[in-house]
């Protein structure tokens, strides 16, 4: 959902304006059709020292900050999916940029338009509000939710003619780790650029959760079977033991009440054991808040969990899940039955063993 007013007429634009001038002059803003985080980012960019007429939006030979190794990883993982932005809306006015969560700009992708090549958006620029005033990024930053702004809602009056859409991106425990983000001077379907950036962070925390959890069990887990090979499914990490290390904020929505990023939870504290093979790979069972979720293996760890946490029902067994889980490694091994073995420390015989047992199914 958009965070800002964005029926956009000239009577919404007026009152931007005056209650802007106040804040200039050092008046209390007084307009309640404003929304509240709005004036305060205003509020924060006047306590930086800066004026509406002031310009940070074109390159005035400003230095760059440095990148380190973790914004260059960071910078490696959003690159796709700039290229599927820019691929779904970017335009010669426009700019499509990732930040790290410092602000600073450390992937962009620029319109073939000279002025926006020269809008100071460019790798190592730092957009925070003490730089530029408010923004889309520097608000998503502060508000740790998707932001939108349009014209006016911006506090330099250099951005008048600016539409900006911004959405967090979500690493491990709950922390914003960068900021995804279109920049263009042209009026936009705002909803739907919003709509792309949010399925754009889930895919970059996904492959954020993998890279760091690749020495992990890690399984999906979704409500609804026809999701769980998609980015929209939440991905859970977990060690030897069974214990829960880290979920992506899908994963999180789902365990519901369960405070697995503050608390410390065990496969059998979440689930109540029942899992069943539903095809394709694929396990169900309840959890102990009533949800019925389905589980997949994302790696040739987890499903070995998943087996030492479960009490199979009749139509499932053990032999199952760990068939299952091979045939989930061969097929990721691209049926190559040596690699496969390699893998899961087993022999070649094994492995046929299982193939010819499936194949009669």
């Amino acid at each position: 959902m958009m965070n800002a007013v964005h029926q956009y007429g000239a009577p919404y634009a007026s009152s931007l304006m005056a209650v802007k001038r106040a804040i200039e002059a050092g008046n209390a803003p007084d307009d309640s059709a404003i929304p509240s985080w709005l004036v305060q980012s205003w509020l924060r960019s006047r306590s930086h020292g800066l004026r509406l007429g002031d310009h940070r939006l074109v390159d005035r030979g400003y230095s760059p900050h440095l990148l380190n190794e973790q914004d260059r990883d960071l910078s490696a993982i959003v690159g796709e999916e700039i290229e599927a932005i820019w691929d779904s809306f970017g335009g010669e006015n426009w700019v499509a940029y990732c930040t790290n969560a410092q602000g600073v700009i450390i992937r962009a992708k620029h319109g073939s338009n000279p002025a926006s090549r020269g809008f100071a958006l460019h790798v190592g620029r730092r957009i925070l509000e003490s730089d530029t005033g408010t923004t889309a990024p520097s608000c998503a930053l502060k508000e740790k939710k998707p932001i939108t702004l349009i014209g006016a809602e911006h506090y330099l009056d250099e951005f008048l003619n600016m539409f900006c859409c911004a959405v967090p991106i979500w690493g491990g425990w709950g922390k914003v780790v960068g900021i995804l983000n279109v920049t263009g001077s042209e009026e936009f379907k705002s909803r739907l650029v919003e709509r792309k950036l949010l399925s754009a962070a889930i895919k970059i925390e996904n492959r954020l959760f993998l890279d760091a959890h690749k020495e992990n069990s890690v399984f999906r887990i979704h409500y609804d079977a026809d999701f769980i090979d998609t980015h929209l499914a939440g991905l859970v990490s977990v060690n030897k033991f069974g214990d829960v290390l880290s979920v992506t904020r899908n994963a999180l929505e789902m365990f519901d009440q369960a405070d697995v990023l503050h608390k410390r939870y065990s496969v059998s504290d979440l689930f109540y054991g029942d899992f069943v093979v539903a095809g394709d790979f694929c396990l169900k069972s309840h959890m102990k808040n009533g949800i019925v979720l389905y589980t997949k293996s994302c790696n040739e760890h987890s499903a070995s969990v998943l087996n030492d946490s479960a009490a199979v029902r009749a139509n499932g067994s053990l032999r199952e899940l760990s068939d299952l889980h091979i045939l989930e490694v061969m097929r990721k091994s691209g049926g190559n039955v040596s690699k496969a073995a390699e893998i899961l420390n087993l022999s070649r015989t094994t492995i046929y063993r299982v193939l010819s047992r499936n194949s009669e199914k």
